[in-house]
């Protein structure tokens, strides 16, 4: 990551600058908790499947990062102080930005894929985390520790992004939003130079993030990241759509390449 990257996301998305760094610094991995027929089918395969986001566990998931957000969005007070310091840096962005968003924000419900895997630190190494092992992989759980390498190369090839998940209610969504706010104001000359197109990519990326990244405090030991991807937004060659019916439920996609999962260190 150059600096520049790591300027903007000081500016606009410093939790995930910090999440990066951290895994960097500690040596972290990623690991999936699953069962062990699905960790075979995916070793076999050499594919990873991607659920529709309304096919979850719990859809509500979703939900509550985009009530959070929008809850903020409206707030009288980090709401509109976000409207006038963005108005203030480009002028008339703001509603442009908004139509924008409201006319996506369907297809983020509708068409967006992910998989879920959690943070691995190497205290972890031996036994995992009691909490995942007692909720996913029913009755004959594995682990699957994955490098983090793939997970945070800046590659557009598969178009398909990890972000950390956020946990937050409302209220202290809302305190994070008017943060964002303060950040734009307080750095308005590097938003203004960095132009126009720049801000507008970096934005709506993070409310993007929002809509399916922001998850309820009380899941917080998960430590989860997620691998998004939106066809409608920008489709990969690498990832096969496949109808295939999990838990009874007809759903598609996978990601899926030989040349793309080699194994890493």
């Amino acid at each position: 990551m150059n600096e520049e990257h790591k300027k903007a996301l000081s500016v606009f998305w410093p939790e995930l600058l910090e999440r990066q760094t951290v895994l960097e610094r500690d040596h972290v991995k990623f690991v999936q908790y699953t069962s062990a027929h699905t960790a075979m089918s995916m070793i076999t395969s050499n594919e990873v499947w991607l659920r529709n986001t309304r096919c979850m566990n719990d859809y509500r998931e979703v939900e509550h990062g985009i009530d959070c957000l929008v809850a903020a969005y409206k707030s009288d007070k980090e709401g509109n102080r976000f409207k006038v310091v963005v108005d203030s840096i480009f002028p008339g962005m703001r509603s442009d930005f908004e139509k924008l968003y409201d006319g996506w924000l369907p297809h983020l419900r509708s068409n967006t894929f992910i998989t879920c895997v959690s943070e691995h630190p190497p205290e972890e190494d031996e036994y995992g985390r009691l909490s995942m092992w007692r909720a996913y992989g029913g009755n004959c759980p594995v682990a699957v520790v994955l490098s983090r390498t793939s997970f945070l190369a800046e590659s557009e090839a598969l178009q398909a992004y990890t972000y950390p998940v956020i946990y937050r209610d409302a209220d202290q969504f809302r305190s994070e939003f008017g943060m964002l706010a303060d950040r734009l104001e307080s750095e308005a000359d590097y938003v203004r130079a960095i132009g126009l197109d720049r801000v507008w990519n970096l934005l709506f990326a993070i409310f993007k993030s929002y809509a399916f990244c922001v998850k309820h405090p009380g899941f917080a030991e998960e430590r989860e990241w997620r691998i998004v991807y939106n066809p409608v937004l920008a489709a990969s060659q690498h990832v096969k759509p496949k109808i295939v019916s999990i838990d009874g439920v007809p759903q598609k996609y996978k990601l899926s390449h030989s040349e793309t999962f080699q194994k890493k260190d």
